[in-house]
């Protein structure tokens, strides 16, 4: 299972690296959402490769095992990818995210856009928010979002690890 989880991770940690790619370069973010996207198809096959192969001549999984295997497996992809997350942050980003944000905040056209959308909207207070958050804050922030993603994601894994009973 540590394996499968193990990949997926790997596909999710590539799918967030390709979007911070994005953030100067805009054409890497189709590339880490068809990583994302990808990672249930590969999470999927291998579980529906390991139902096969370790109960040879058993009856396959049910809805409910294969709906737990799944979850393991992408709570398992979401702590690699909280922890790779980590790593950028504290290692590579150097406040590249927030440049790239006060760049996006201080435009004119999203800024009026804002102010519709959300009355007493000012970008200088909501990056003089974003300036003072802690990178432990942030990480928990992600890892948070990550286990939601995972449990999200394995309905649909599960779905893809399902094995077709052939019936004489």
């Amino acid at each position: 299972m540590s394996k499968i989880g193990f990949y997926t991770g790997l596909c999710w940690s590539a799918s967030f690296i390709l979007a911070m790619f994005s953030l100067t370069q805009p054409a890497w973010g189709f590339a880490g959402n068809f990583l994302g996207v990808l990672s249930i198809w590969i999470a999927g096959i291998q579980l529906r490769t390991l139902q096969t192969t370790s109960s040879a001549g058993a009856e396959p999984w049910g809805v409910r095992k294969r709906w737990h295997k799944a979850l393991q497996a992408q709570l398992l992809a979401a702590l690699l990818c909280t922890f790779v997350q980590y790593m950028y942050f504290r290692y590579v980003d150097n406040g590249r995210l927030l440049t790239a944000l006060t760049e996006i905040y201080s435009n004119p056209v999203y800024a009026d856009a804002m102010k519709q959308a959300v009355p007493g909207y000012d970008a200088k207070e909501v990056l003089a928010l974003m300036s003072q958050v802690s990178l432990t804050d942030l990480v928990l922030n992600f890892l948070v979002f990550n286990s939601f993603i995972a449990i999200v994601l394995s309905i649909p894994t599960a779905l893809v690890a399902k094995v077709k009973v052939n019936t004489v």
